[in-house]
């Protein structure tokens, strides 16, 4: 993924796996979370706000968006 690039998946840890850089990531009611990712070590995951919406539709998908590339 690029800067800014956004994708929706059904399964966020999936497609973060080998990835390195800072992701926004929002689930699919709304909840919004940073995460950063390092090839090789665990995901840091830290909710940065409350659902913005409160009705899920039918095709539950996760949204994710790079914020930064690889983190030093």
């Amino acid at each position: 993924m690029i800067v800014h690039e956004m994708v929706e998946v059904d399964n966020p840890a999936e497609v973060l796996r080998n990835e390195d850089g800072i992701f926004e990531v929002t689930s699919p009611y709304g909840h919004i979370f940073e995460v950063v990712c390092r090839r090789g070590a665990k995901m840091n995951v830290r909710e940065i706000s409350e659902p913005r919406r409160t009705v899920s539709h039918a095709g539950v998908t996760w949204r994710i968006r790079r914020i930064r590339q690889a983190v030093a």
